[in-house]
């Protein structure tokens, strides 16, 4: 259809919508092992019901019309009655009239009702997604979550707005003409259910096999969707090796696999529904031939005859209709299993039986014997770690790559579970605490900040959307981020791009910082804030790190080992144990690990000097 101006007009004239999706968000964020989407839609079985009311109308009125022509042409047209004619004539036009004022308000209900339901789904699924820990997110590809919420969802909404409606109202119809036909000539029933064994025979077969391929298809696509996504996040790095051609031709071939996969599927459709059409002219033709003799012999009246052709039609033209039905609902068969099989994730982090609110933290943190190992690795990234890290202390951890620094923030922010061992937070195991009260103690940054689409304020109140603009701008100026801030066109009001790539990475991690002090945290976390910027910007980023970590509990790891000696206290990690523990001169003055790391660095520093 073309958007014409005329349409466009009529569109805009049309009233806003007032519906109201029935289910509030509160309701929709819980954990729920044992999701069955069918169960989930119970909330709806009301507008499902009434819905379901209507489409048996529709398929009641569709069945009046063969019965009303056979009554016009034996009692109209062969006695010659006009009178008769024209009441047949007037009640055909009034059951027209009812099935379009039907079809109106069934399309309005099944519809807002399909919208509603998906609503809560998506919430229901995103509001899932961001329960589960860092560890799903580490073996699992963006794209095919993006496939979750995009194509599978997009899959049921075709199934409930559309699909489930003509399904219901094939099935209604069908089994109305099959009764309809027995009822009314027992003989040509019988002449048609010739066609009725190889019709059920290739509808098993048919069903058996496009099972398999639609299955094969929705793998394909959430590959397809995989790859789209990682060359999108990677576009820089293959523009910098020019892997543009082979890019491409790695997404054409899994795009071909799809291509495949779906032939295979349509392969199907052209072999089964055009074998329905063969049996449905066959039937017709066996049913003309026969009621030809009858109608000689009187057995059956011309009515009779044209009535019975006109409701064979009807039962082999919902079976046609089910091509698109059988094709929404083999995708949305398989986009539910994927769905129910998403949200009956359990979290690596699962919330306390009965958890403990941590109110403010004075900041002491414990690890006693906490050992860890990710999922997918043979070897553990911390083996037996023993510290306590008193309140108010700033805590810098240093070694090389691999040693467990990083691994050792995350699970003092409890983004991972310990696999053994605990981490204690004023004594309290962080297992047992209230996840959301807890990390809005945390102020977190990591190594490469994340900046979300909007403007500079939100991104610094992120952790505090009600905050005032005087105190957005006190938190930038502690940090030293409001001369950059400043800089930029708008200031505050400056709107930054997706991950805020717009910006240096030195104004990016002040902004972070900016935003990690705002909520006033008892407990900082910075993860190599320094570690990817010049020397003029680290000094800034450095300032503000300082200012970030006064009076508060501070774990930060030192990519430059000069960042980590103002520390109160320096962890040095190696192979995931805790080989040595102290302030910079002392660890200098012992002569260990830390100080073969340090005169590494100082070499490396004087050798790039030269």
């Amino acid at each position: 259809m073309v958007a014409t101006p005329e349409l466009l007009t009529s569109v805009a004239a049309l009233p806003p919508a007032t519906d109201r999706p029935d289910v509030g968000v509160d309701e929709l964020d819980v954990a729920e092992p044992s999701f069955s989407f069918w169960r989930f839609v119970r909330r709806w079985r009301r507008l499902l019901g009434f819905g379901v009311g209507l489409v048996v109308v529709d398929s009641v009125t569709n069945l009046l019309g063969p019965t009303v022509v056979r009554y016009g042409v034996d009692n109209g047209v062969e006695p010659g009655r006009t009178g008769v004619l024209w009441a047949a004539t007037a009640v055909a036009l009034l059951v027209a009239v009812i099935s379009w004022g039907n079809a109106i308000v069934e399309q309005l209900v099944t519809g807002a009702t399909a919208e509603k339901v998906l609503y809560a789904l998506r919430v229901r699924v995103f509001a899932h997604l961001q329960r589960l820990s860092l560890g799903y997110y580490d073996r699992e590809m963006g794209g095919r979550i993006m496939t979750r919420m995009t194509t599978d969802v997009d899959a049921m909404q075709q199934l409930l707005a559309t699909g489930l409606v003509q399904a219901v109202v094939s099935g209604v119809t069908c089994s109305g003409v099959a009764v309809a036909l027995v009822l009314m000539s027992p003989p040509l029933a019988l002449v048609t259910s010739a066609v009725v064994p190889p019709l059920a025979l290739a509808t098993w077969l048919y069903r058996r096999r496009a099972h398999a391929a639609y299955d094969r298809a929705r793998e394909r696509v959430a590959e397809v969707n995989a790859d789209f996504q990682e060359n999108l996040s990677g576009v820089r790095v293959a523009q910098a090796y020019s892997r543009e051609e082979r890019n491409e031709a790695r997404f054409a071939g899994l795009a071909d696999r799809y291509r495949r996969a779906r032939v295979d599927a349509q392969r199907l459709v052209a072999l089964y529904f055009p074998f329905v059409e063969m049996l449905s002219e066959l039937a017709n033709a066996l049913v003309l031939g026969a009621g030809a003799v009858f109608v000689t012999r009187g057995t059956t009246t011309t009515g009779e005859l044209i009535a019975f052709l006109l409701y064979l039609n009807l039962f082999f033209a919902p079976i046609q209709q089910l091509s698109s039905v059988f094709d929404t609902w083999q995708q949305a068969r398989i986009s539910i299993g994927r769905i129910e099989g998403l949200l009956a994730l359990p979290s690596g982090t699962p919330p306390a039986d009965h958890p403990v609110d941590p109110g403010r933290p004075t900041g002491r943190i414990d690890l006693v014997g906490v050992r860890f190992r990710y999922d997918g690795t043979a070897d553990e990234a911390l083996r037996g770690v023993d510290l306590t890290i008193e309140p108010g202390q700033t805590v810098a951890f240093v070694g090389e790559t691999g040693a467990g620094k990083s691994t050792v923030l995350k699970l003092v922010a409890r983004f991972y579970d310990v696999t053994g061992g605990a981490v204690l937070v004023d004594g309290v195991d962080v297992r047992q605490l209230d996840l959301t009260a807890f990390r809005q103690q945390l102020g977190v940054v990591p190594q490469e900040p994340f900046l979300f689409a909007g403007t500079i304020r939100d991104n610094i109140a992120y952790g505090r959307p009600d905050a005032t603009e005087a105190e957005v701008e006190a938190a930038a100026r502690a940090v030293g981020a409001h001369p950059v801030v400043a800089s930029l066109p708008g200031g505050y009001t400056h709107v930054v791009g997706e991950r805020g790539r717009s910006l240096s990475a030195g104004q990016r991690q002040l902004i972070a910082l900016a935003r990690a002090l705002l909520p006033d945290p008892p407990i900082l976390l910075l993860d190599e804030a320094t570690a990817n910027l010049d020397l003029a910007t680290e000094a800034r980023v450095t300032e503000g790190m300082g200012v970030a970590a006064r009076g508060r509990t501070t774990l930060l790891i030192a990519h430059r080992l000069p960042t980590a000696a103002g520390a109160d206290r320096i962890v040095v990690l190696d192979g995931g144990r805790v080989v040595e523990s102290g302030t910079h001169a002392e660890l200098l003055a012992r002569g260990g690990r830390y100080t073969q790391l340090w005169q590494a660095f100082a070499g490396a520093d004087a050798g790039a000097a030269a």
